[in-house]
C-alpha cells in the first residue's frame, strides 16, 4: 500500500495544489480513475480533511508532522498576531524543517519513521549556533537514536500512538555565542540590510557587489548579542509573515501548505475561492473557467 500511500500525500505538495489554483483537477480525478481514494459527492475542503485523516492514520510523513507542530505549538500555544513559522529555513548549507518566532526562536527539526538519522549530528550543530532552543521532534522508532545521539541540551518531542507530540525532554536555551556567518547567511539580501542599519542607526547606500561584506562586517563587530538576536527575530517576524487570511480560509489540513508555500496572489485568491465552495469536486472541474 505504500505507493498508494505517497498517491494521496501527493495532494499535499505544492505542485498539485497550484494545479488547483489554476482550476486544473486532474490529479484529483486521476487518483479516483485508478480507485485510490473515492472523491463522489466529496467538495474539496472535506475531500482534503479526509485525506489528511487517512494520512494520519497510514502515513505520518514530514507533511503530518509539521502539520502537528503549526496546530500544537504555532496555533495551540502561540497565535498568529504574535508568532511566524519558518518552513524550510536556510541555515548555511542545511534547512531547518520549521522554527517558530515570537519573543525567541525555536528550531524544530523532524524525523519521520521515513527519515535517516545520518545527518542529525551536523544539522543540530548548525542549529544550535543559531537559535535560541532546538528540539528534535521524531517517532517513537528513532526515540532511543535521538537520545544517544543528541546534546542534552537539545529538546525531543515524540509522536504517541495518539498523535499527539510528548516532551521527553526540554530544550535548554543557547548559551554558547552567535554564528553571526550563518545569522547573515540565513537572510535576505534586504533583511540583512535592515539589521545592519539598525545596528548604526544609519542608511547603507552601497552597490550589491560590497553590500553583504560590509553588513557582515557590521554584525560581527557588533557588541550586544542579546540585542542583535532580537532584532533577528523581529525582522524575520516581519519580513516573513505568515499569510493569516490564506491559512484561516483552508482547512486545517493545509494549515502547513498555507505556510511552506508560495503562492502568487491569483493563485491564492483562486484557492480560497474553490475551498469554500460546498459543490463537489467534479462540478468545480466542470465549472473551472468561472474564477479564471
Amino acid at each position: 500500500m505504500k505507493w498508494q500511500n505517497k498517491a494521496i500525500a501527493k495532494i499535499f505538495n505544492s505542485n498539485v495544489l497550484n494545479s488547483i489554483a489554476r482550476g486544473d483537477f486532474s490529479y484529483l480525478e486521476k487518483l479516483q480513475e485508478q480507485k485510490n481514494y473515492d472523491i463522489n459527492g466529496l467538495n474539496l475542503s472535506d475531500f482534503y480533511q479526509q485525506a489528511y485523516t487517512y494520512l494520519s492514520k497510514n502515513y505520518q510523513n514530514e507533511y503530518f508532522y509539521k502539520s502537528l507542530i503549526i496546530k500544537k505549538i504555532l496555533l495551540g500555544r502561540h497565535s498568529l498576531n504574535t508568532a511566524t513559522m519558518l518552513s524550510e529555513f536556510r541555515v548555511g548549507l542545511r534547512k531547518a524543517d520549521c522554527v517558530i518566532l515570537n519573543g525567541k526562536s525555536t528550531c524544530y527539526e523532524i524525523k519521520t519513521n521515513y527519515d535517516s538519522l545520518i545527518r542529525l549530528e551536523d544539522q543540530l550543530d548548525s542549529y544550535l549556533q543559531l537559535f535560541d532552543e532546538v528540539y528534535v521532534v521524531c517517532s517513537t522508532a528513532h526515540l532511543q537514536s535521538v537520545v544517544d545521539i543528541t546534546s542534552p541540551c537539545v529538546g525531543i518531542l515524540v509522536l504517541n500512538e495518539f498523535n499527539r507530540f510528548t516532551q521527553i525532554r526540554k530544550a535548554i536555551k543557547r548559551t554558547q555565542l552567535l554564528n553571526r556567518g550563518l545569522l547573515m547567511q540565513s537572510l535576505r539580501q534586504e533583511e540583512y540590510k535592515k539589521l545592519a542599519e539598525i545596528l548604526i542607526n544609519d542608511k547603507i547606500n552601497l552597490p550589491n557587489t560590497l553590500l553583504y561584506k560590509e553588513c557582515l562586517d557590521i554584525v560581527e563587530k557588533y557588541a550586544d548579542e542579546k540585542f542583535l538576536n532580537i532584532k533577528f527575530i523581529e525582522i524575520l517576524k516581519k519580513s516573513r509573515k505568515n499569510n493569516d487570511k490564506l491559512i484561516k480560509s483552508l482547512p486545517d489540513s493545509l494549515a502547513n501548505a498555507a505556510i511552506s508555500y508560495r503562492f502568487g496572489k491569483k493563485e491564492t485568491d483562486n484557492l480560497i475561492e474553490y475551498f469554500k465552495k460546498e459543490v463537489p469536486i467534479h462540478v468545480l472541474s466542470d465549472s473551472k473557467r468561472e474564477i479564471e
